[in-house]
Order: structure tokens, then sequence, then C-alpha cells
């Protein structure tokens, strides 16, 4: 079994999957209310332990660097609702070092005082926009407000100072067309649309049966998009989760599917999840998930990141893991319930998990 930092990077790099990355929730607060999210029913909404600051973005980003961890990720919640963002993205480029990828998933409408210009001097590279319609009635019914004409403001800003862009766009059966619509966004411009497949998890059960659509019925429909379409490598994406991406002819960006419903394998889980208060989770399967706080404290975040990587080298061969999960909706904050599981690796404080199975033959897409 590998000891060291260089053994244990080695042994994940001869798995041939992607190298991990930092994925971060800064927050469970959101200003907007979507329909299948609605972090404001959620029992630990606004997090009432200390959130991580500053400093220890900081710390986790420098010491992730040291195992050749070149990519971060900042979700929420809306992240950008944190004061300290700009900040908060600055010390991750900085602990990572020249050349990283610093993303952030945002509903787009910024609060005052806070531009794209702003984030992407702070270091940040690349922008995820949750967009559903382009109508602002159906847009706001769907998101619980905001308005999708300022999220294509924000959309532009990002393209014209040289950020890579996604757009996030959930399937709904009522709002199919809507999401349509949303996709031809990248027929004129260089943007990569995901479109999403609802999940059976959370307040989306509740629209789950009459609301879900999967990926193989939305690619029938689309079938005169995806004749002749040519695949996009993840590289040039700036994608680095399994998932295919489709290019149309003539068009200027493309088209990639999320789908943790029809297709929930982890054939190439390489996000590191970290929440709002520090507990680091490998994957929603893993029952060895690290409080980090104490690593801090202790300047041991070494260990820490040894025992995250023998983590994700040991889930094919665990029989915790099965083979499959669905993302992450009970990763990303602190303080749910979570069902206890079978200890697979020793020594490290945790907290525990349990296990959700599904089955495809191809690998889906991460949230990054």
């Amino acid at each position: 079994m590998p000891t060291t930092r260089h053994d244990l990077a080695a042994a994940f790099a001869a798995t041939g999957r992607n190298h991990p990355y930092l994925a971060f929730t800064l927050n469970s607060l959101c200003n907007l209310d979507c329909v299948f999210c609605k972090p404001r029913c959620m029992p630990d909404y606004g997090h009432k332990d200390r959130p991580l600051t500053i400093t220890d973005y900081a710390a986790i980003a420098a010491e992730a660097g040291t195992w050749k961890i070149r990519k971060a990720h900042c979700s929420g919640g809306e992240p950008t609702l944190r004061a300290d963002i700009l900040d908060v993205i600055a010390g991750l480029a900085d602990g990572l070092g020249s050349g990283a990828a610093i993303g952030m998933t945002s509903h787009g409408n910024l609060r005052r005082g806070l531009s794209v210009e702003k984030l992407r001097d702070a270091g940040l590279t690349y922008l995820n926009l949750s967009l559903h319609s382009l109508d602002p009635e159906r847009s706001a019914t769907i998101m619980g407000g905001g308005d999708p004409r300022t999220t294509l403001s924000t959309l532009d800003d990002a393209l014209s100072l040289g950020l890579q862009v996604k757009i996030n766009c959930v399937l709904q059966r009522t709002y199919l067309d809507d999401a349509f619509a949303v996709a031809e966004l990248a027929r004129e411009l260089p943007v990569a649309v995901r479109l999403i497949e609802l999940q059976n998890i959370g307040p989306a059960q509740a629209l789950f049966d009459t609301e879900f659509i999967s990926e193989a019925d939305v690619r029938d429909r689309l079938h005169e998009w995806f004749a002749g379409a040519g695949e996009v490598s993840r590289d040039q994406l700036g994608v680095r989760s399994p998932g295919q991406y489709f290019r149309p002819d003539g068009w200027a960006g493309s088209i990639g599917f999320i789908s943790n419903s029809s297709c929930a394998t982890c054939s190439d889980a390489n996000r590191i999840k970290i929440t709002p208060t520090g507990v680091a989770r490998p994957c929603i399967l893993h029952n060895r998930d690290i409080p980090l706080k104490s690593h801090l404290a202790d300047d041991t975040l070494d260990d820490a990141f040894a025992h995250l990587f023998q983590a994700m080298l040991d889930r094919n061969t665990n029989d915790a893991w099965q083979g499959f999960h669905y993302v992450d909706y009970d990763l990303r904050w602190d303080r749910m319930e979570r069902p206890e599981g079978a200890p697979v690796l020793p020594l490290l404080p945790v907290l525990t998990t349990g296990t959700t199975q599904s089955s495809c033959t191809r690998a889906s897409a991460g949230e990054q």
C-alpha cells in the first residue's frame, strides 16, 4: 500500500483517472430558492457552526498544491453572498499556484459592488452560471426570483474578460422548451451548456415523478442537433469530470449532460468536497469524512490529504462503495443527519455517511 505523498499521487495517476480537485461549498445561503434545491428548507440552513476563514482556505489550497492539485471550484448556496468572496478566491489561487483553475457556480445576479471583473482580478478563471429559462417570468417561477437577463449580462462580461463559461440548466418536462432555448445559446456563444437531469433527492422528490426526463429522451428530441456533431474534449472545455460534450455542426459552443439519475456511476470520480465548516468528503458513499479544522490547528493537513487520496484509491475495491453514487445534495453542507456506515479506514476522526445506488453503462458529469 502506498504511504508517501509521492507514492499516493503516483498510485492515483496509475488508475488513469483525472487528478483530484477541490470542490468547496462556501455557504448554504442563497437569495433565490430554486424549486429543486430550496436551501431554506434544509435543517442546517445558515449553518450555525463557524465557517472556514480566508486563512483556512489559503492553507488548504497550499497543501493541495503540494499534492499537484491545480483546481478549486466554489459553490454554495450562492457563493457571491460571502462578503469575503474575493479574498477567498485570491487565497485559493495563491495556494494552488500559477496556472491553477479557479471556478465558481453562481446564478449570476451579482450583489451590488461585486463584478465579474473583480472576480477575475482576484483569480477566477471560469464561471458556471445557473440558467433554467430565458423568460423572466418562468425563470422566476423556477428559481424563486432573479432575472435571466442579468445572468446573460454576467455571461457576456465573463466572456469579454476571457473567462471560460459553462451554463447549468436543470431539465424539467414542464420547462423543456425553456431548457432547449438555453441550450441554443451555444449556437452563437463559445459556452458549454450542461443539461442536468432532475434527481429524486431532497426537495426535488416532490417534482420527480412528473418532471423527470432522461438524457436519452432529450437526445431523441434533439437528434437533429446531435446528428454529425463532433465530440469536444474535456481538456478543451476545462472539464475534469466524466461525461461527453458535443458541438453541433456550425455551433460556437457545446452541449453536454449531467445525468446522475439515469446514469449514476462514479468511474472517474475525482472531487474532494469540502463543506463550509471544513468537513472533507471524498464521496457520498465514503464513510470516513474528515473534519479539517483540527488538522489546520495542528498543522497536519498532509495526513488529511494522505487519507483522502487513499480513500479514493480504495473506492473500487471496497464493497461499501458499490460502484454507484448520486451527486452531492447531502454532501454540500454541515449539519444534516447522516446514517452510520461500516468503518473502512482507520485512525482519523470522521463523520459517517450512508449509500445510495443506481447503475448505467456510461459515466456522467460532475458539478464543476
